[in-house]
């Protein structure tokens, strides 16, 4: 009986609006040692999200006169440029003059040292690399929700030699939505999936809504009896969120979960 007076509690709390989301920090590490394009990306998915993804001229910026490899690729010269996160297809570019070149065997991406422009290079020339950390992934693979938080999971954690140990703590999840500004920056982040709706961290189970992540389900409008139990976010609509059937396949969000959690 406590249990269902909590779960009404939740759901009446007021929204919480302008305050800057956690979503957003990204952060960035130069490393000197030598590797390929290849073993680099490796290296960054074992200790750090990937090979540095850079959105805009300001993420250019912060990197500084630090240079090496970057995540901005291409399969051959019939391909898009992508960043090794996600397979996330670029927009931004900051190449040197005359770049990119050499189309048919320079398929990798140098930041050159100092001048913080872009080369393309062969992906086996060894150079020094740049990861980051994101704390909002978005995943490009169609999963349903139950395969989605196993994935975002087994993104690593705490213990992680041994997933199935009692004392196991993932470092990310399906990701939770409750500033305004999270909701924005996800829908902006979303216009990158290849479906119209992406999973999120909602679910209803037993009597009640819950975010995976633990945080407190604060959406005024949400059903107390749904049709369908899993959250997701459309990218094309400006709601907060919607729900479907767990079953259904789609792209995904993982996030980095906070330090308390």
């Amino acid at each position: 009986m406590m249990r269902n007076i909590c779960v009404s509690l939740l759901l009446i709390l007021p929204p919480v609006c302008g305050q800057q989301s956690d979503l957003r920090t990204t952060s960035f590490k130069h490393y000197s040692n030598m590797k390929s394009w290849e073993d680099a990306q490796s290296f960054c998915r074992e200790k750090h999200t990937d090979l540095a993804t850079l959105r805009s001229d300001k993420d250019n910026q912060v990197l500084g006169g630090d240079g090496g490899w970057i995540g901005l690729y291409r399969e051959n010269e019939n391909f898009t440029w992508k960043w090794s996160r996600g397979d996330e297809t670029a927009t931004f570019f900051k190449w040197a003059v005359g770049e990119p070149n050499n189309m048919q065997t320079e398929l990798c991406v140098l930041r050159w040292y100092g001048t913080k422009n872009w080369y393309n290079v062969v992906c086996n020339r060894i150079q020094q690399y740049m990861c980051y950390d994101e704390n909002l992934i978005l995943v490009t693979e169609n999963k349903t929700w139950e395969e989605a938080l196993d994935h975002c999971r087994s993104l690593g954690g705490e213990d992680s030699e041994n997933p199935d140990s009692v004392s196991w703590k993932p470092s990310y999840d399906l990701v939770t939505l409750i500033t305004e500004d999270d909701h924005d920056y996800a829908r902006e982040r979303a216009q990158q999936a290849t479906t119209d709706e992406v999973w999120t961290g909602l679910r209803f189970l037993g009597d009640g809504w819950f975010w995976v992540g633990g945080e407190p389900v604060q959406y005024q409008d949400i059903p107390s009896c749904p049709a369908y139990g899993c959250g997701v976010l459309e990218k094309n609509s400006k709601t907060s969120f919607g729900l479907r059937a767990c079953s259904q396949r789609r792209n995904f969000f993982c996030y980095k979960r906070p330090e308390n959690n």
